[in-house]
């Protein structure tokens, strides 16, 4: 599929978004002075409210100074000049969740609260273009997926107007110079030309960047296609590829100069996926009544 305009590519992939669940916002009912207003400043890159209102979802048993306080830990930076290190450290606590402690009835008590429904049942997905953020510059990212209130996935765009796949990737480059904040809980980058669809991880350099070329695991999408883009949004933006890739197939290493985050290719994540499946129904097997 063709695009003329980086508009045309824009309105395509917030269809599709739309059609995959999430709903569909502009960056203008983000800004401040809406009401309800979802965020204080156009500094700040999580959405509070719809986090708040997630935690209470995900975690209905806990009391609300519990949610709070494990709020928190992530809304707080923490390793405020390396923005890797920093997502590593949330992305732990989007996986096991926040340890927290509250006292209830004279009684200390502990509890784990969870960011995220893997189940995929009080999640909050929104899909949200030209998203304004004031960091060291302002900038407007193409595309940001949220999960619960938290930037998940950036995606920039370039048209056909002799811009190309490595234009996006400057991009986003700029994006993490002058915006870091709004890195601090993604799993993972989107950049396409129209063409070429790729994705990769927070420090991934361009050869880094993979394209996904499949819907099912089983049938390949040509190399080259046009369809590149189409294959990306409804093979590894779906909900549920999300949610596998952030809690199975992300890892970081350190190799000298700081950490760098390594996210599974389409063919790893389906090997995972596959093993996953196996040992869900050998465990059911084990639990059926002889």
């Amino acid at each position: 599929m063709a695009f003329l305009i980086e508009a045309d590519l824009e309105d395509f992939l917030m269809e599709e978004m739309g059609d995959l669940g999430c709903q569909l916002m502009h960056g203008a009912q983000l800004a401040p002075d809406t009401t309800p207003a979802l965020r204080a400043s156009y500094r700040d890159t999580i959405l509070e409210p719809v986090f708040m209102d997630a935690l209470r979802a995900i975690n209905p048993d806990l009391p609300e100074r519990a949610l709070v306080d494990a709020s928190k830990k992530v809304l707080d930076a923490v390793f405020t000049t390396d923005v890797v290190q920093e997502n590593r450290r949330i992305h732990r606590l989007m996986v096991e969740g926040v340890k927290t402690t509250y006292v209830q009835d004279g009684e200390e008590r502990g509890a784990v609260v969870h960011l995220v429904d893997w189940s995929d049942q009080n999640n909050d997905w929104r899909a949200v273009n030209q998203v304004d953020v004031v960091g060291k510059a302002p900038r407007i990212p193409d595309m940001v997926l949220f999960l619960n209130g938290m930037p998940l996935v950036v995606i920039e765009l370039k048209g056909t107007e002799g811009k190309d796949i490595e234009a996006a990737f400057n991009q986003i480059e700029t994006y993490k110079a002058d915006i870091p904040d709004l890195f601090r809980t993604t799993l993972l980058n989107v950049i396409s030309d129209g063409f070429t669809a790729r994705y990769g991880s927070l420090s991934a350099n361009l050869d880094r960047f993979m394209t996904w070329r499949t819907l099912d695991g089983e049938t390949l999408v040509p190399a080259g296609t046009d369809l590149a883009l189409e294959t990306l949004a409804r093979g590894l933006l779906n909900r549920q590829t999300l949610l596998d890739l952030l809690r199975w197939c992300v890892v970081f290493e350190d190799e000298g100069k700081g950490p760098i985050k390594k996210v599974a290719g389409y063919h790893q994540f389906f090997a995972v996926r596959k093993a996953m499946d196996a040992i869900a129904g050998a465990r059911g097997q084990m639990a059926r009544p002889v």
